[in-house]
């Protein structure tokens, strides 16, 4: 009875501030905006994807690219780019200058060249769906808001794209619901925007250097607060992933997603294992106990009930972030996601140390 209740309060107290959420008035401002991406060897990403990001719908921005030591043509490529969009920034990075491992010296040394305050995180592997991306992503600042949080899906036309989708939709309703709820404790690299000076307020990526990965979601875990940060839920600020991924490489993906946790703080931990723990507690209770021939016309009811709270509530949620065909197999597909990262939860905690490159 404990994991059914804890799991109908997340299900309506938490994720219901994303279901039912009511968009409020937004800001009709347009500042100058600065798009930072880093690329290394990745020429037919930059190829693909980078115009979707040089030619959006807004007045005055740049995209920042940090090219980190390519050999594969990219420093060609974005030089011949250059010479048709005046809106490209170009800063080339040389092996020998970057001390540290993973993206974090690249993306501190493209957020100080940016030329503008306003922010926008992205990734070369994904494209804003929309040309009004920008204007969205800077419609939820407030006068008072230094971040805003975004949202972030897959259309790679793969056979495993709706596993995908539901992967990157169930941790949205994480840490979207959190920041509506005034706990923001995460942020996705692939869709975020803060101001850059709170970039230096709190001197950049300098707490958490040496760990290799999670550059932007430890940054907003330690930076985000209710009265800093603000949240955009407009179908047309989402960026989706169209790069092809292999299943194997998605589980690296969230391999990564889940060691992150460890360095979050205390009551950002505590919220998501103890969802994570009821939920596969609640299920496995369920099979135990009708094994033994507990009286199922007891026990139907309850699991009824919250099969019918979570339909409510990821199909409330499902259409505020425009994600279709999904509702129908969200039990099994949330089941599966919880074993998954349940033994890559184990396989971290007993296994070998990794470098994390």
């Amino acid at each position: 009875m404990f994991s059914l209740l804890v799991q109908l309060a997340y299900f309506w107290i938490v994720f219901g501030k994303l279901a039912f959420f009511k968009p409020k008035n937004i800001s009709d401002g347009q500042p100058p905006v600065s798009i930072v991406i880093t690329a290394h060897n990745q020429y037919s990403d930059l190829k693909e994807n980078l115009p979707y990001f040089l030619e959006q719908d807004y007045p005055e921005f740049e995209v920042m690219v940090v090219n980190d030591n390519s050999e594969d043509g990219s420093t060609e490529l974005l030089q011949d780019l250059s010479h048709l969009y005046s809106n490209l920034s170009i800063v080339n990075l040389n092996q020998s200058l970057n001390w540290f491992k993973g993206r974090k010296f690249p993306l501190s040394l493209g957020i100080k060249s940016a030329r503008h305050e306003v922010l926008i995180l992205s990734d070369t592997i994904c494209r804003p769906v929309s040309k009004s991306w920008i204007k969205e992503m800077v419609s939820a600042h407030t006068p008072s808001s230094e971040i805003v949080l975004a949202y972030s899906t897959y259309d790679t036309k793969s056979k495993m794209n709706l596993w995908y989708r539901f992967s990157a939709f169930y941790d949205g309703l994480f840490y979207l619901s959190m920041g509506l709820a005034g706990k923001p404790f995460k942020g996705i690299g692939k869709n975020l925007s803060y101001q850059k000076q709170l970039f230096y307020k709190h001197k950049g990526f300098s707490s958490h250097y040496k760990i290799t990965v999670g550059d932007d979601e430890i940054f907003i875990n330690r930076t985000a607060r209710k009265q800093n940060t603000c949240i955009q839920l407009s179908p047309r600020s989402k960026v989706a992933v169209v790069k092809p991924i292999s299943f194997a490489n998605w589980l690296k993906v969230e391999k990564t997603r889940i060691f992150i946790r460890k360095f979050f703080k205390t009551g950002s931990r505590i919220f998501i294992s103890l969802f994570n723990t009821t939920t596969l507690l609640f299920f496995a209770l369920f099979v135990a106990l009708l094994i033994i021939g507990f009286d199922w016309k007891l026990l139907v009811p309850l699991f009824g009930l919250r099969l019918v709270s979570q339909y409510i509530i990821f199909g409330f949620a499902a259409k505020k972030l425009n994600e279709k065909r999904l509702l129908l197999l969200s039990p099994l597909l949330e089941l599966l996601v919880m074993l998954t990262d349940f033994f890559i939860w184990l396989r971290l905690l007993f296994g070998r140390k990794n470098k994390w490159k």
